[in-house]
């Protein structure tokens, strides 16, 4: 909901506080609470203030040690504080008043060191000098929810949240990182860590980051436990138990100062959020009363894409008021390039126009906080289908159901769906010499007869890249072996989810506005 930029000179040249400040201007919108510094020797971190929580307000980054040998700069919002203060804490001192994200952050850094972001829940990127030990150590949260990204040289290392605090510092070339580029022509594929700029890195979700004067490291501190399992005897628990953490993360993110706001339209994502809000808003004092707001998308011209005849439901159930923004003329390309890529990367979506113009108008409104539904369907929805569990479970019925589907879906014949879903995963799992090697085979054999890379892309670039192993190579390996698991690993994990994350929070915050999903 703020940023974040530092740098450190590894060889103990002093700072320059003017080019920590260039830094920090690249990205000015970010801070509309306010901007700080903190500049000793070889270290300068900065932190860019947007105040959502009620915390947040009293918080003073970059964040100093009682000690003097830690300084911290975060970008988050820690969602388990009472469990981090009674463990932090115990029945020791206790802070008079709630600690801050800034302040939990550190404490649990000082107490767990390099594993603290496995026991954080939450939004979040954060660094910290360690003085101590000649360090510098990040982390980023495990969703993707705010970016990180960081350029080690020989003598240096450079963190912001957005490349262009890292583009603004002196001596730093802009120059494409080509293969990036290609995998972004070619679909959703690449590697997580990379950026669209030569030499500068992207901190991949839940992963975390030591860098000093004998080299840097990065390892991933937290991933699903495939063996992990919550089995009840009944659906209406599982039913119990969902409402119960989807009413806590709605309640989590409501917690604001400012006005909130979200985008409401007919789907169940944003529409499940509204109803949860509407609950939470009745039964307990989260913000302010009137203090929330729905936008929804008015296609009058357009009616058959216009989905307000679902949405005015839940507005008139719980009295939200309502701001209807005119739709029909942000086509894609409207006013092109005023809604187009950021420098940061060339990512934009469809609705891009139409969203920026929601955006503009929550602001004009006063929001401070704008939510949205937007990993919805990767997390419950979208078209999972586990043809090879149904099989295994003798739920022939359902399996055929479920096969018919797939088939409509996809618009495939239904021995072509067969083989696809079913009988091909049946043999990667009984291939004799595993699936990994099949996998391989299969691959060798696909690339044998066509570029896995669409006809737009030059052949000769594509080459030059080494594209094809590129794109073989992106799907994030899942650690569980069951296909439909696999399957929903692969959409909440792959590229262009954390992509979308990273493009949202950064389009809101140049309105000025925190972002939560």
């Amino acid at each position: 909901m703020s940023g974040i930029c530092g740098m450190v000179n590894l060889d103990g040249a002093p700072i320059e506080p003017a080019a920590l400040k260039k830094m920090a201007r690249a990205a000015v919108h970010r801070g509309p609470d306010g901007i700080r510094y903190h500049t000793e020797g070889a270290v300068g971190l900065a932190h860019l203030a947007l105040n959502i929580t009620p915390e947040s307000a009293r918080e003073h980054q970059p964040l100093l040690s009682e000690r003097g040998d830690l300084v911290l700069v975060a970008d988050a919002r820690i969602d388990n504080r009472e469990e981090l203060v009674r463990t932090l804490w115990g029945g020791g001192h206790v802070p008079n008043e709630p600690p801050t994200d800034a302040e939990l952050i550190l404490e649990a850094y000082r107490r767990w060191g390099e594993g603290c972001p496995a026991y954080l829940i939450g939004d979040f990127a954060f660094a910290v000098w360690d003085a101590r030990r000649g360090r510098l150590f990040a982390a980023r949260d495990a969703m993707a929810m705010r970016a990180l990204y960081y350029r080690v040289e020989p003598r240096r290392v450079l963190f912001g949240t957005e490349v262009k605090q890292i583009l603004a510092a002196p001596g730093v070339p802009a120059r494409l990182f080509e293969p990036a580029v290609g995998a972004y022509l070619a679909g959703p594929f690449g590697h997580m860590e990379w950026s669209f700029y030569e030499g500068i890195s992207q901190l991949a979700p839940a992963h975390a980051l030591v860098v000093d004067a004998s080299g840097q490291r990065t390892w991933r501190y937290w991933d699903i436990d495939p063996d992990f399992r919550i089995e009840y005897s009944t659906e209406e628990e599982y039913v119990e138990h969902f409402l119960e953490v989807f009413l806590e993360a709605v309640r989590c993110r409501l917690r604001s100062t400012k006005p909130v706001g979200l985008f409401l339209s007919g789907g169940m994502d944003s529409g499940s959020i509204a109803s949860a809000a509407g609950w939470l808003l009745r039964e307990e004092e989260l913000v302010e009363e009137g203090a929330f707001r729905a936008y929804c998308w008015a296609f009058d011209e357009l009616p058959q894409s216009d989905e307000r005849h679902i949405s005015s439901g839940i507005v008139s159930h719980y009295g939200f008021p309502v701001t209807d923004v005119s739709a029909d003329e942000a086509w894609p390309l409207k006013d092109y390039p005023a809604h187009g890529p950021d420098q940061d990367e060339p990512w934009i979506w469809p609705y891009q126009a139409l969203h920026e113009r929601t955006l503009m108008a929550a602001s004009s409104e006063g929001m401070g906080l704008m939510l949205s539904g937007s990993r919805g369907d990767e997390m419950v929805g979208d078209w999972i289908f586990d043809l090879p569990g149904l099989l295994r479970a003798g739920q022939l019925s359902t399996l055929w159901d479920q096969l018919r589907a797939y088939q409509h879906y996809n618009g495939e014949a239904l021995g072509q769906a067969t083989t696809r879903r079913l009988l091909k995963p049946l043999l990667l799992e009984s291939w004799p010499w595993g699936a990994e090697r099949a996998l391989g085979l299969r691959r060798r054999l696909r690339r044998s007869e066509e570029p896995p890379y669409p006809p737009w892309v030059r052949p000769e670039f594509a080459e030059r890249i080494g594209l094809a192993e590129i794109v073989e190579q992106s799907e994030p390996p899942s650690p569980t072996t069951d296909q439909a698991r696999q399957m929903r690993y692969g959409r909440i994990f792959i590229l262009s989810s954390s992509r979308l994350m990273s493009a949202d929070e950064r389009t809101r915050a140049r309105y000025g506005l925190g972002f939560a999903d």
